[in-house]
């Protein structure tokens, strides 16, 4: 526990500088951030027209839309804006700069996490944060309600950390494979970007159990409407799951990308 408390507050230390870094300019930092929160914006305003058009989908309007999306953006803005380091991972190991990394005595997962930001996903958070709080305060939410809300947001920034990595280590095996890694990354995310109720129950089983998509968005606001304890549970139990599972494969990877290195099995790239 001690050694993830210490990765834990060298992690901070490195997204602190990195974002302080991005702020000197502070005029590219601005654009980045209204740029992506225009595009989420977009999303939800094509989700409200739907809404107008076609009314409810088993009980969620419009309204629904703000938190669920909300939910979203928040995790994918709190996981890339720090920890966009699973995102390029691919282009660590294709041009050779992931050596480095394994040169650190510290975990190569959170160096990996921490090795690059993206600014432009503090756009998200932030459209997030406003658009879960707009819900919040519009909604009749009990305390216990707006607790459970909250906190769920942590387990789904976990999820799509971790998630996106797993997506990321097929770069260990294969050349070139950025565009097959972000292809994954888009059948994982995809998903959550709809209402969780709009999913059959076997094709809902599939996206929370197998590939957990609608544990992003969708389910956490089923689970504050309903105050389901269970599902609080369950959520917090896949993202410990996936964070055990994309540790187990990072390993994996790691000794098939050292074996290769070792024996020169591995191509010029």
């Amino acid at each position: 526990s001690m050694q993830f408390l210490t990765e834990w507050r060298i992690a901070y230390t490195l997204v602190k500088a990195n974002i302080a870094s991005a702020l000197q300019l502070r005029l590219t930092f601005a654009l980045q951030v209204f740029g992506m929160m225009l595009n989420d914006m977009a999303f939800v305003v094509l989700w409200t027209f739907f809404f107008k058009a076609f009314g409810t989908i088993n009980g969620w309007s419009n309204h629904e839309v703000l938190a669920f999306v909300g939910i979203s953006a928040f995790a994918f803005g709190a996981a890339f804006s720090g920890f966009a380091g699973v995102l390029t991972l691919p282009e660590l190991v294709n041009n050779g700069s992931f050596d480095n990394l394994l040169l650190s005595p510290r975990s190569v997962y959170w160096r990996i996490l921490t090795s690059r930001t993206r600014v432009s996903a503090i756009g998200d958070m932030v459209f997030g944060v406003l658009f879960i709080t707009i819900y919040a305060l519009t909604t009749s939410l009990s305390g216990l309600q707006i607790a459970m809300l909250v906190s769920l947001l942590i387990p789904a920034t976990i999820i799509m950390v971790n998630v996106t990595l797993i997506a990321s280590l097929v770069s260990f095996f294969m050349p070139d494979a950025g565009a097959l890694a972000q292809n994954l990354f888009d059948a994982f995310n995809s998903p959550s970007l709809y209402p969780s109720t709009v999913f059959p129950s076997v094709l809902k089983f599939v996206f929370i159990f197998v590939i957990p998509s609608l544990a992003m968005g969708g389910v956490p606001l089923e689970t504050v409407v309903h105050t389901s304890g269970v599902w609080y549970g369950i959520i917090w139990a896949i993202a410990i799951v996936w964070a055990l599972i994309a540790h187990k494969l990072l390993a994996i990877s790691l000794r098939h990308y050292e074996s290769g290195n070792l024996t020169g099995a591995r191509a010029d790239q």
